[in-house]
């Protein structure tokens, strides 16, 4: 089973930065999972908010401000002085460091204004395809209509549904807009549904997965990744699983 840093390794690291990026892929993951809002200029920065509020030192909606004045923030106070300096990461420059990692990105597409939606989308998607990444990258998002989207455009990139609880007829509903995997919320209900969702095809990814026992129920049930706040505490347990095993 696989391991995906939830916005790096945000468990010691201010979420969404390089400084959280980098320090998830000392421990021996497969991907780290990030969320993209999209400027005032049309540039994609990963944050997961839609304000910058929480974390940054700034105020407002990300929307509101260009790629230069977002820079003027920053990202990293806001979790320990050590942090001081970090700014909120562009798309390409997650995309340019990423070729010399061994790892998958989980790209979460934050909803957008209806008027700037296709445009968002498309330089996220060029900019995927400009960096060679689309064997790499996995999209993710709420949105059926993003999701059917991105397909239209580019059919090879893996999309998967975000849901915090089992959508109404899952399969059908997957075959429908197209995705190759489910991201699901991890709970006691959720997990009855993985096999069965696995065996219709569909990739199972779980997310909020943060304590020894639901890592390792997940991979009794042999989904294909857990999407964890603390990458260093899940790789270190199936660490000691193989050593015991």
């Amino acid at each position: 089973m696989k391991i995906v840093a939830h916005r790096g390794n945000k468990r010691y690291c201010p979420e969404n930065t390089m400084a959280s990026f980098c320090s998830a892929v000392a421990y021996p993951i497969d991907g780290i999972e990030f969320d993209l809002q999209f400027t005032k200029d049309n540039i994609p920065v990963v944050i997961h908010d839609e304000k910058i509020d929480r974390t940054t030192n700034g105020r407002g909606y990300v929307r509101s401000f260009t790629l230069h004045e977002l820079r003027q923030f920053d990202a990293g106070v806001w979790f320990h002085k050590r942090f001081i300096g970090e700014k909120i990461p562009t798309f390409e420059e997650v995309l340019i460091w990423s070729k010399g990692q061994n790892i998958t990105l989980h790209v979460e597409l934050k909803p957008q204004k209806q008027k700037v939606m296709e445009r968002f989308l498309d330089v996220c998607l060029a900019m995927i395809e400009k960096h060679n990444k689309v064997e790499s990258v996995i999209i993710s998002t709420f949105s059926q209509a993003y999701l059917a989207y991105i397909k239209s455009k580019n059919p090879k990139i893996k999309t998967a549904l975000l849901a915090k609880t089992p959508p109404f007829n899952a399969i059908k509903y997957a075959s429908k807009i197209g995705v190759d995997a489910i991201h699901i919320r991890h709970t006691y209900q959720a997990s009855h549904y993985y096999r069965r969702w696995m065996s219709k095809g569909l990739v199972v990814r779980a997310y909020n997965v943060h304590r020894h026992k639901d890592a390792l129920k997940c991979n009794r049930l042999n989904i294909d990744s857990i999407i964890t706040n603390d990458p260093k505490k899940m790789t270190e347990a199936f660490q000691k699983e193989e050593k015991t095993s």
